[in-house]
């Protein structure tokens, strides 16, 4: 049983950084000329922790950011502003790749404003995913709460709120085969954002789960098992740190991304962003 436990905590560890560093590849920005939105040097290319749209009519292409070992992240993050305080979005690698194989795939975003003025904004954003196959199905779902305090010029702190849930199906339910792994988690973070220029900044953000469940069940080799975690038994920790500066229509992002759980690792952290 400790070795079940054991993996099934492996498990958790990957689906929570590999689903976050998926999500955090995903940048984002406001329309400056908006009263309830600050401006900021990410002005129109929409992010994960922060609480920026893109701007009307806008369309915000992010290529996979590049992590250890030099490959890129399966994440095409496509973003439109429908209105000033309303994006949608999609990661366009899960929405179509599966398709080309056999399977079903679909991915959604969308992010609304809640409340807003000059130095305080709240944003709602909802993330969806699935892929499919006879072979097994994956879905994951997250609700992000941001909140933004521009505290000066220069200095914009956030927190976060996040619930997640994920999925994971193989082989058929009459099969005996069959197992069914189910993992929800609540996650706090936060950040800051310096303004060095109008064209760059260095922000640094963190995810920390509070709380997660995780439950899995295999027909075949008759397990039923669940696990609970408050205070470090499903802990991982993620940290991003980077240097975001503009030119024309591209948004750069160079950093680096530390995530701890049973081991401790650091990737750099490179992308390019752009908007039409």
């Amino acid at each position: 049983m400790r070795l079940l436990d054991t993996r099934l905590k492996r498990t958790a560890l990957l689906v929570m950084v590999s689903t976050a560093t998926g999500v955090m590849a995903q940048r984002g920005e406001v329309t400056s000329g908006s009263p309830s939105q600050f401006s900021n040097p990410n002005q129109g290319y929409p992010g994960f922790f922060d609480t920026n749209f893109a701007e009307q009519g806008s369309l915000v292409v992010e290529f996979p950011p590049i992590m250890l070992p030099l490959l890129p992240t399966p994440s095409l993050a496509v973003d439109y502003g429908v209105t000033d305080t309303l994006t949608v979005g999609t990661n366009a690698l899960v929405s179509t790749l599966p398709w080309l194989f056999g399977a079903r795939g679909l991915s959604f975003k969308a992010r609304t404003l809640i409340y807003g003025n000059d130095s305080v904004q709240h944003v709602a954003t909802v993330y969806g995913s699935y892929i499919g196959s006879k072979e097994f199905t994956a879905s994951w779902q997250l609700f992000t709460s941001n909140n933004s305090w521009k505290l000066a010029p220069r200095h914009i702190v956030t927190a976060q709120g996040m619930l997640m849930h994920f999925g994971l199906e193989l082989g058929s339910k009459s099969s005996i085969n069959y197992t069914n792994i189910q993992l929800s988690t609540l996650t706090l973070g936060g950040g800051y954002q310096f303004i060095v220029t109008d064209l760059a900044s260095i922000s640094t953000y963190f995810l920390l789960p509070a709380l997660t469940s995780m439950e899995a069940d295999s027909v075949g080799a008759n397990i039923n098992a669940k696990i609970d975690a408050r205070s470090g038994n499903l802990t991982a920790a993620i940290l991003r740190s980077s240097l975001d500066f503009r030119n024309d229509d591209w948004l750069y992002s160079l950093g680096g991304l530390y995530a701890y759980g049973l081991t401790a690792s650091i990737s750099p952290w490179l992308s390019a962003t752009t908007r039409w």
